[in-house]
């Protein structure tokens, strides 16, 4: 995984996974600086195969949590922030997909999941994230909040 800060309180992430995993080291990206009162915020996310060109249809998902379902999307769970797809109808006009949990605040570890039904393949990531500073107090309302009303897995 690369990090380039683009300006101060903004981050960019990018790396390349293979599909199917969700709970190794590789799907870990760890936010957590040992205080509760600074947190990340999901702003963009965007996955694309090694091979654009070929007919892979792609999802993805961000969660403070790992995922073992990674086949599917639950807006329900509170623990899934962002979802993504790449090509789900193989045709130029659809290639991408996107939704960001508005609310959503990191302030440990945030897990990528990828998933394609056929062979693993290699899939690039872009994740960009702003930083806020708030008190212990709101953090620990964040971590409770991330945890307590998260569905199934």
């Amino acid at each position: 995984m690369a990090i380039t800060r683009v300006k101060d309180g903004r981050v960019v992430l990018t790396g390349q996974l293979s599909t199917g995993t969700y709970s190794g080291l590789e799907n870990r990206i760890s936010l957590f600086d040992g205080k509760y009162t600074t947190g990340y915020r999901v702003v963009d996310f965007r996955i694309a195969p090694k091979v654009p060109s070929a007919t892979y249809e792609v999802t993805a998902k961000l969660s403070t949590e790992p995922k073992s379902a990674i086949s599917q999307f639950n807006w329900q769970d509170v623990q899934e922030i962002a979802w993504a797809g790449w090509n789900f109808t193989n045709s130029s006009s659809d290639l991408e997909y996107l939704n960001i949990r508005e609310e959503n605040m990191v302030i440990e570890d945030l897990w990528i999941s990828l998933y394609y039904s056929a062979e693993a393949i290699d899939v690039n990531y872009e994740i960009i994230l702003e930083k806020y500073n708030f008190t212990d107090w709101d953090g620990a309302a964040v971590i409770i909040n991330n945890l307590s009303q998260a569905g199934p897995n």
